[in-house]
C-alpha cells in the first residue's frame, strides 16, 4: 500500500533541528549589526518601508535620500563618429525634453540626465594628451545646465547612486538599455509619423551590445546593464517619454518596490529629433550652455592682449547668470574679422561647397574691405602646412591664429578646449564668415545671437568661389521667452 507521506520522520529530523539552532540563534541576538555587504543586498534604501519612514526615524540609510524617491536616472550616448558640437545639440534635445518631463509628470519628478563622459573624438588629432572620458565640467559650467534642467556629471551621478546602497558595490546596474536605430524606410504613404519598435531583425551593430558604434557608454568599467534591447525609432525626444513608461512598468513588481530608483540607457541619442527646433524652450537651453570658467578666461585674455577687445569694448552682453540676459541687437563687437574655415575631411566630402585656401582668401580681403578693417582671425582645422599658406595669402593683412601658449596649457585645454576659445573669440568679431553646414559654424551663429549681434553681422557663409550664387547656411533667429519667468504650461499628472 502507497504511503500518503513519502519521506520517513527520520529523514526531516536533521533539517529540524537545524531551524531550531537558527531560530534561537536570532533570538538570542536581536541587535546584531548586519554585515556591509548584508546591507548592500538588502538593499533597504529602495524599499517602500524606509520611505514611509520620517526623517528622524531613517536609521538605515541616508537622510539625505528621501528626497530621491523614485529617481529615474536617464544616461544616453552618440554615436562614436559624431563631433563635439553635434553633440552639444543632441544634449539640448535631451535636456528639454528632461526639463518638461520632469515638471509635467509625478513619476518623473526626479529624473535626472546623466552626462555621459566624453570620448576621444574623431577630431581631436592631438598627442600626448588626456583626452578620453573627460567629465562635462571641462568644457562647461554645469550649474549653469543645472539651472535649466535637472543634470548630473558622470562622476556626480554615481555618488548620488551609491547612497542608495545598491548591490554588486561600486557597480552600477542599469535595467535596460536601448540602442535607437533609424527605420530603414521612414515615410509611410509620404507621411513622416513618429513610432518605435523593439527589433530583432536590425544590423549587428545595433544588436551587439559590444559595439561601440552608438557611443561607448557601456564600456565604462563600473556599469553593468541587464536588458538590452535595438529600438527601431523615428520621432522628436518626447517619444522617449513612453518607451520609458514601458520600461518602468515591466521592472515593476508590484506596489512595494512601484517607487524604486531607476537606472536606463539610451545609446545613438542622435536619432532622437527636437520636440521644437528652434523655439524658446531651445534658446533657454541653449542659453544655460555656458562654458567653463577656465575656458573663458583663456579666451578673455587672449582676445584682450591679441585683438585689444573686452567684454566692455565688444558691447556685448554676457551677464554673471544666463538668466539675466535680455533681448539686444546692438553688440559693436572687436575691431576684427573671424572666420571659420573648415578643412579636414570637409574637403574631400563636401568638395563643392568647401573653398580653397585660395578662394577663402579672396572672400576674406574683400570682407575686409567692405569693413574697413585689416585683422582677421581665423579658426580652422587646417593643417600647420595649410596655416602656413594662408598667412602668406594675407601680407598685407594681421592674420591671428590661437594656438596654446605653452604645452601646460594645451594640457590644461586638449583639443576640445582649444576649439571652444577658437568659437569665443568668433563670437565677440565684429564680422563672422563660416564653412556652409559646419556644426562649428551654427555654434558660432548662436553664441553671436546670445551676444547681440546683428544677423548681417552673423550669419554668413562662404562660397565655393568669389562671385556668383552659392548655397547658404539657414537662419534662425534667437527667440526670447515673453516673460521672465518661463513656466512649461504643462500640468502635472
Amino acid at each position: 500500500m502507497q504511503q500518503w507521506w513519502p519521506v520517513q520522520w527520520s529523514q526531516l529530523l536533521l533539517p529540524l533541528l537545524l531551524l531550531v539552532a537558527v531560530a534561537h540563534t536570532a533570538r538570542a541576538a536581536p541587535n546584531a549589526k548586519p554585515t556591509k555587504a548584508a546591507q548592500l543586498n538588502n538593499n533597504n534604501c529602495q524599499r517602500e518601508r524606509f520611505w514611509q519612514q520620517q526623517p528622524d526615524q531613517a536609521t538605515t540609510c541616508p537622510p539625505d535620500i528621501l528626497p530621491l524617491r523614485g529617481t529615474v536616472y536617464l544616461l544616453y550616448d552618440v554615436n562614436i563618429s559624431e563631433g563635439f558640437n553635434l553633440r552639444r545639440d543632441v544634449y539640448i534635445r535631451l535636456a528639454v525634453f528632461v526639463r518638461r518631463l520632469q515638471r509635467r509628470t509625478k513619476r518623473f519628478r526626479n529624473v535626472r540626465l546623466v552626462l555621459p563622459p566624453w570620448p576621444r573624438l574623431y577630431h581631436w588629432h592631438s598627442q600626448g594628451l588626456a583626452q578620453s572620458d573627460l567629465l562635462w565640467r571641462h568644457f562647461f559650467d554645469v550649474e549653469s545646465l543645472r539651472r535649466f534642467a535637472p543634470v548630473l556629471d558622470f562622476d556626480e551621478f554615481v555618488t548620488e547612486y551609491r547612497q542608495f546602497g545598491m548591490p554588486s558595490s561600486p557597480h552600477v546596474h542599469v535595467s535596460q538599455v536601448f540602442r535607437l536605430t533609424h527605420y530603414e524606410i521612414m515615410l509611410e504613404q509620404g507621411v513622416f509619423r513618429d513610432k518605435y519598435e523593439r527589433a530583432t531583425d536590425a544590423p549587428e551593430a545595433c544588436l551587439n551590445a559590444k559595439s561601440i558604434s552608438g557611443g561607448p557608454l557601456l564600456q565604462q568599467p563600473l556599469l553593468r546593464h541587464a536588458r538590452y534591447h535595438c529600438v527601431r525609432f523615428q520621432g522628436s525626444a518626447g517619444l522617449l517619454e513612453r518607451l520609458l513608461r514601458e520600461a518602468i512598468h515591466e521592472d515593476t513588481v508590484g506596489v512595494a518596490d512601484a517607487h524604486d530608483m531607476r537606472v536606463y540607457a539610451v545609446l545613438s541619442a542622435e536619432t532622437l529629433l527636437h520636440d521644437n527646433w528652434g523655439d524658446e524652450h531651445f534658446w533657454l537651453a541653449r542659453r544655460s550652455m555656458r562654458f567653463a570658467a577656465p575656458l573663458d578666461q583663456v579666451a578673455d585674455d587672449f582676445r584682450r592682449s591679441s585683438l585689444a577687445t573686452t567684454t566692455a569694448s565688444a558691447g556685448v552682453q554676457r551677464p554673471v547668470m544666463w538668466e539675466l540676459e535680455r533681448q539686444k541687437r546692438d553688440a559693436s563687437g572687436g575691431n576684427y574679422l573671424c572666420a571659420h574655415l573648415r578643412r579636414g575631411d570637409f574637403v574631400r566630402s563636401r568638395e563643392s561647397t568647401t573653398p580653397t585656401l585660395k578662394a577663402a582668401a579672396q572672400q576674406l580681403k574683400q570682407l575686409l574691405r567692405a569693413c574697413n578693417m585689416t585683422t582677421v582671425f581665423l579658426a580652422s582645422d587646417a593643417t600647420p602646412y595649410e596655416l602656413l599658406e594662408l598667412k602668406e595669402l594675407f601680407y598685407r593683412y594681421r592674420f591671428v591664429h590661437f594656438t596654446p601658449e605653452s604645452s601646460a596649457q594645451r594640457q590644461q585645454l586638449k583639443d576640445g578646449g582649444v576649439a571652444i576659445v577658437d568659437q569665443l573669440v568668433c563670437s565677440y568679431a565684429r564680422h563672422f564668415v563660416g564653412t556652409y553646414e559646419s556644426t562649428f559654424t551654427y555654434r558660432i551663429y548662436e553664441e553671436r545671437e546670445i551676444l547681440g549681434f546683428s544677423k548681417a553681422s552673423t550669419f554668413n557663409t562662404f562660397c565655393k568661389a568669389l562671385g556668383g550664387n552659392c548655397a547658404r547656411n539657414a537662419i534662425w533667429p534667437i527667440v526670447w521667452p515673453d516673460e521672465d519667468d518661463d513656466v512649461d504650461d504643462d500640468k502635472l499628472n
